[in-house]
């Protein structure tokens, strides 16, 4: 009891440094909760638009057409009817079926020309899937037997298109032949997935199938799925397909989402540099902190030392000391840390500075919201304080080893 009753009072004696190094280790706390908050936000932001935009939870597709997907091939599509929509309906955990017909179109306002994507829909059966219908600036999502189109803003804006114009699309039908596309602007959205505002171009499903000359033919079928349940659908959808001898395969979201799980990858690795450097930080704070404090105390511990007090209860005076220091500093990163991500949560990082994000395979417009983790607070906290204490134990050991009379005369 006597060297912890030391060791708290020990807190007391050098004020500034102490201070300075409690505010070193709640900064570099701080940064760590921020920073990590605002990654995994990116990250839990691009899934949600790359599922609620682009993919839906589970896509059907031929396997000889997924691997060319991007290349929107007219090859290798899925044969489609009401039997098999019905049956994928009824499987358990499917909450929305959407198929769709892909296709590279070149739009043309009647001055100006731009590579799009074209994407047949049925409306109602994307509805179910997608939240695009939430997010219209202007108009709303065309009837099945209308023939208009449905665009983002920001390709509105590059091609200078409003409501009600006419756009033509050049296309390449299945036979490789010209054709082309002419559709109303019907509506125009502006929604959290940069891709959707500036690449696609929405589209009855029956009119692209006309166009391209694919029968009932389509590219892939998108599906929605309850929450928690994504795995068991998709493993039924497979049991569906193989006893029905269908040459179709469901893939998950994350399969089309590769680029954006690397940088997840990329997240993790940069996440463990910055806790590296977090910690180095807090043990090269309470190092000097320690050593400091022994070379101004070192007649002191040959006193007690002369005294009768042992090695190891002079070390644990300066690891309780120590522990003191980062409890206190990790008390002060957690609350600065909270501070942080509240305001990072609720108000959201601008990003617009950094630039268009899709170049880096970020599908997020605007702003980057965090996210709360909990468990990061408590974890970098007790990791703090452990490595407080393991920090203090070698400069602790080289004060407390010296020879008692020597110490005393400082020699």
């Amino acid at each position: 009891m006597f060297s912890i009753r030391l060791g708290i009072k020990n807190l007391s004696r050098q004020k500034r440094r102490n201070i300075i190094t409690i505010l070193v280790i709640a900064f570099a706390f701080f940064g760590y909760l921020f920073l990590e908050s605002l990654l995994n936000g990116m990250e839990e932001m691009s899934f949600d638009n790359i599922r609620d935009f682009e993919t839906g939870d589970i896509q059907i597709a031929h396997p000889e057409y997924w691997p060319e997907r991007k290349e929107l091939p007219l090859d290798h599509l899925v044969e489609w009817n009401e039997i098999i929509n019905d049956e994928i309906e009824k499987i358990k955990g499917v909450s929305g079926v959407s198929p769709e017909l892909r296709f590279s179109a070149n739009l043309n306002n009647g001055i100006d020309e731009m590579g799009v994507i074209g994407l047949g829909i049925i409306p109602e059966n994307y509805n179910q899937v997608f939240k695009t219908q939430d997010y219209f600036s202007e108009g709303s999502l065309f009837a099945l037997n209308e023939n208009k189109a449905v665009i983002g803003e920001r390709m509105a804006e590059l091609m200078d298109l409003k409501m009600n114009d006419y756009i033509i699309l050049l296309v390449r039908t299945r036979e490789d032949t010209f054709n082309t596309i002419e559709v109303e602007i019907g509506g125009i959205v502006k929604t959290l997935n940069p891709i959707i505002n500036s690449t696609i171009v929405l589209l009855p499903l029956h009119l692209v199938q006309q166009a391209l000359n694919t029968e009932n033919n389509v590219s892939m079928v998108s599906l929605k799925t309850n929450f928690g349940q994504e795995e068991l659908a998709q493993q039924s959808i497979h049991e569906y397909f193989r006893e029905e001898g269908l040459p179709l395969e469901a893939y998950s979201w994350r399969e089309s989402a590769e680029s954006v799980i690397a940088l997840s990858t990329t997240k993790k690795s940069a996440i463990g540099i910055i806790m590296s450097v977090v910690l180095l930080i807090g043990m090269v704070g309470i190092i000097n902190n320690i050593i400091l404090s022994a070379l101004e105390r070192t007649s002191e511990i040959g006193m007690m030392k002369a005294l009768g007090m042992k090695e190891w209860e002079i070390v644990f005076v300066f690891m309780v000391e120590a522990a003191g220091i980062g409890v206190m500093g990790g008390l002060a990163g957690c609350l600065l840390g909270f501070l942080g991500v509240n305001w990072l949560v609720n108000n959201g990082f601008y990003i617009e500075a950094w630039g268009d994000m899709t170049q880096y395979g970020i599908p997020i417009l605007d702003r980057i919201y965090g996210v709360w983790n909990y468990y990061s607070f408590g974890y970098i906290f007790f990791l703090g304080v452990i490595v407080a204490i393991l920090s203090s134990i070698f400069p602790a050991y080289w004060a407390a080893h010296k020879d008692p009379v020597e110490a005393i005369y400082q020699r």
